[in-house]
């Protein structure tokens, strides 16, 4: 099978099953002379959740699409998450007796650093979350019943999915097909192509290193992804998450917002990173990092509610000088793990990541931690959970599990980052604008490159940056497609 050409629908949904994958573009060059061109109504650059729900929609209103994925199968940060969106006023609420509407979310979402923020994107993600939450189950998405709470707030509001963020993802791709968007796999963009008077005409790109294709587009949209696989952009954008570990997708390098900067496209982003706790031994969010165990900071010193929530955990280890925590572990809950985890844990002993001992002293010692306060720290924790109340961070009774059957054991634990909080900045067309505010002609954006619009510097919610995702493609690509058509 050859990548590089439009692949048949069979063979794009065997590539899609393999579920690895992100967006990226490559650095803006000079369109020399193309050795094919080819013409479009709305060109797509991404095959995540946001460019793939973009296209559909592009075609649903009868444009003809073309989306064009740097990697040889679909991409994007929406097949790696684990499937939570946010929104208010949705069908499986009310199904479950929640009674909660848009205005209500829009106040949490100001409560979270949104006023600092485009009021009007605030309300337009309010309004429209939901919406497209109640669209993904009108097209199949299997949810599950109850919706979580998520964040600091207090209603219900994390609509989940029953397995993976792949089931969104899954019916959006059926839905473009069906719609007869033309995917191009193996197609990094290089370039966009800009006529004299300043308006966006699509793209190149280049395939096989060697064949340069020039998509002539009447509307294009960027919906490559962040760039936290981009070490310089990180230091430029996110100076205090530089040398986090990532997990994201290897192609979020960043390529696509650098093509729109190029032109003179404005940058809004305030620091931020979306991002998880990471244990060494395994990737993902390893049933090692366990809310009921004691974390402790690399001075000894307990920091955090070990069972809070983690992007909160998260940005606190962020800031850490080390990036660093541990988890001190009893010999009753290693003895609960299960044989796989043991199996981990036994990997990290021998690895030296991690520490057993008779007591939390000695294990802690072994990993340079200072003994006697990371002992004081149990003894206290001990203390609380006898008493049945954590006056320290409040950790719930049910979690506040007492740790006193030795041997020990000291995990060290991380922080990895999981998308970008910056990026175009875009109206609530999903229109980039340039520095002046005004928009660049022919230009729109949906997902993770565009999201700073949305996200000061810390996450709202889980599930408020996947859901952005699905929205500003829904909308990105109808209005894409309506300019196209005009």
């Amino acid at each position: 099978m050859e990548l590089n050409k439009t692949l048949s629908r069979r063979q794009f949904f065997g590539l899609a099953g393999i579920g690895l994958a992100t967006v990226a573009l490559a650095d803006l060059t000079g369109c020399g002379k193309a050795d094919k061109e080819i013409n479009c109504d709305v060109l797509v650059i991404g095959g995540g959740g946001a460019g793939t729900t973009a296209a559909a929609m592009a075609a649903d209103s009868g444009a003809k699409t073309i989306l064009i994925e740097k990697m040889p199968w679909q991409a994007g940060s929406s097949s790696l998450a684990l499937g939570t969106l946010y929104g208010a006023g949705t069908k499986l609420q009310q199904a479950a007796g929640i009674d909660d509407t848009p205005d209500a979310l829009l106040q949490y979402f100001l409560s979270r650093n949104g006023n600092k923020l485009d009021y009007d994107m605030q309300r337009f993600c309010a309004d429209h979350f939901g919406e497209t939450i109640d669209w993904l189950q009108e097209l199949g998405v299997p949810f599950k019943e109850q919706v979580s709470i998520k964040g600091k707030d207090t209603v219900p509001r994390g609509h989940n999915a029953v397995h993976n963020a792949r089931e969104y993802l899954v019916p959006v791709t059926e839905l473009a097909y069906k719609n007869g968007v033309e995917f191009r796999f193996n197609t990094p963009a290089e370039s966009l192509i800009v006529d004299g008077s300043g308006k966006v005409c699509g793209a190149t790109a280049r395939v096989n290193h060697e064949t340069l294709l020039r998509f002539n587009a009447k509307q294009t949209i960027i919906a490559s992804g962040g760039f936290c696989r981009n070490a310089e952009m990180i230091d430029k954008y996110m100076p205090d998450y530089s040398g986090v570990y990532t997990e994201v997708g290897l192609g979020l390098t960043g390529e696509g917002l650098q093509m729109g900067l190029d032109l003179g496209a404005a940058y809004i982003g305030h620091g931020g990173t979306n991002g998880i706790l990471a244990c060494p031994v395994e990737p993902g969010q390893s049933k090692l990092i366990n809310g009921n165990t004691l974390w402790i900071d690399s001075a000894g010193n307990r920091f955090a509610n070990e069972a809070g929530q983690t992007h909160d955990i998260y940005y606190t280890v962020a800031h850490f000088a080390d990036q660093k925590f541990y988890a001190i572990y009893d010999q009753a809950a290693y003895d609960a793990l299960t044989d796989a985890l043991k199996r981990k844990m036994e990997f990290g002993l021998r690895r030296g990541m991690f520490a057993k001992a008779d007591t939390v002293s000695d294990a802690a010692s072994k990993l340079g931690i200072d003994g006697a306060t990371a002992q004081a720290a149990l003894d206290s924790y001990n203390a609380l959970a006898a008493a049945g109340a954590d006056t320290q961070f409040n950790k719930k009774a049910d979690k506040l599990l007492p740790l006193t059957q030795a041997p020990y054991y000291v995990l060290q634990m991380g922080v990895c980052t999981h998308g970008s909080f910056g990026g175009y900045h875009v109206d609530t067309q999903f229109r980039v604008l340039d520095e002046q505010g005004n928009p660049i002609p022919n230009l729109y954006a949906a997902g993770e490159v565009c999201c700073g619009t949305f996200i000061y510097d810390d996450y709202p919610a889980g599930g408020c940056g996947l859901n952005f995702a699905y929205t500003s493609g829904r909308f990105s690509g109808a209005n894409a497609a309506h300019a196209a058509l005009a």
